[in-house]
């Protein structure tokens, strides 16, 4: 009889074993140089970075949809476990329903060509000690990583709590959270006309 594998727990091992191979030998020891254009680029994408809530009707293409979930799948996460998953809306109903249910998107968040919602699978968090926290912290770097390649792209980023009131938590499971994950929070992103301000 075949056992269920359990990704996370491969991720883990794989993670531990390279971990081990770096320290026991000289894995490792050739690295890219990046040259002084590419860091003064990137510290201009983070000092340029903005929560942007005010988007135009542009919509974000393919590509750039393309790129923003690859760069997403790229990201860092605890024991490279990638506990993180996420679910992207972009038709009006949708946008519309979340409009109404993320109390800190109240008012502009449906006006975004898309929102991403940030959920953490808690199966792939093992030790009791890392539940609380964790997940939040998988969830922040992926926000970063998101903000900084929508900065990349010319389009507008904003990053939604996790905040949902009591009364609309089941309806909120029930049309977006059928795995019953926990939820981490969302990014609205689109196009804008006029960038916000520091």
């Amino acid at each position: 009889m075949m056992q269920n594998s359990d990704i996370y727990q491969d991720r883990y091992l794989k993670h531990q074993a390279r971990k081990k191979d770096s320290l026991m030998s000289n894995w490792g020891t050739e690295y890219k140089k990046y040259k002084i254009s590419h860091r003064a680029k990137l510290l201009e994408l983070i000092e340029s970075r903005r929560s942007q809530r005010i988007f135009n009707r542009d919509p974000i293409v393919d590509d750039e949809i393309n790129t923003i979930l690859d760069a997403i799948d790229k990201v860092p996460s605890s024991c490279d476990r990638q506990g993180i998953t996420y679910i992207v809306y972009n038709t009006r109903d949708a946008k519309d329903l979340l409009g109404g249910l993320l109390v800190g998107g109240v008012g502009w968040v449906q006006r975004a060509d898309m929102i991403i919602l940030l959920f953490a699978d808690m199966q792939s968090y093992k030790n009791p000690a890392e539940r609380s926290n964790m997940p939040f912290l998988d969830a922040g770097v992926v926000v970063q990583q998101t903000y900084l390649i929508a900065e990349a792209l010319n389009i507008g980023c904003c990053f939604v709590n996790p905040n949902i009131r009591d009364g609309n938590k089941k309806f909120f499971n029930k049309k977006f959270n059928q795995s019953e994950h926990l939820f981490c929070g969302a990014l609205a992103l689109g196009k804008y006309d006029k960038k916000a301000y520091k």
